[in-house]
């Protein structure tokens, strides 16, 4: 379910978190309320470590404490895999 959504998550070479989403979810990226959303979740997952983030039409960046990137990367893992299966099971529960 999770590529569905997700193309990748990686660390780049200034030590920011880059997640690529599929194409076809990248309109969403698009609102000041998708991107302020994003903010808000990212921020309330990494606590203290985040810093910032920016977003694009098929990416987001988060940059966050330094010496914390790989443990900060997994926990947006989790956090983006834990907001699609609610979703998921948000909208089988609609469909019955």
């Amino acid at each position: 379910m999770f590529e569905m959504f997700i193309k990748s998550i990686h660390i780049d070479d200034a030590k920011r978190i880059v997640v690529n989403v599929q194409e076809s979810i990248a309109e969403h990226f698009l609102s000041e309320d998708s991107r302020k959303m994003l903010k808000e979740m990212t921020s309330k997952a990494l606590g203290a470590d985040f810093i910032k983030l920016e977003a694009a039409k098929t990416s987001f960046r988060v940059t966050v404490a330094e010496g914390t990137e790989e443990a900060s990367k997994v926990k947006i893992e989790e956090e983006i895999k834990k907001t699609i299966d609610m979703a998921m099971s948000f909208m089988s529960q609609g469909e019955k």
